[in-house]
């Protein structure tokens, strides 16, 4: 993916550094849903941890954010 995006990291769902555990919690949140691409995983570069999103929590203003890669959407 590669996409870049801002993200407040107080409105993350889950963080992990394994990135399995993310996937877990999202396929889980995401079939309760019953929607695809509601939900995104980052990787922060800083700490390798990988975090867990909602697509709508996308930030626009840098002061409040971080800059994140999206590495898997659900």
């Amino acid at each position: 993916m590669g996409e870049d995006v801002l993200f407040n990291p107080g409105n993350a769902i889950a963080s992990d550094i394994n990135p399995n555990g993310i996937i877990k919690t999202a396929q889980i949140k995401a079939d309760k849903r019953n929607q695809k691409n509601t939900l995104v995983m980052v990787k922060d570069s800083k700490n390798n941890k990988h975090l867990l999103f909602e697509v709508n929590d996308k930030e626009k203003d840098e002061k409040n954010s971080n800059h994140y890669k999206v590495e898997k959407k659900f």
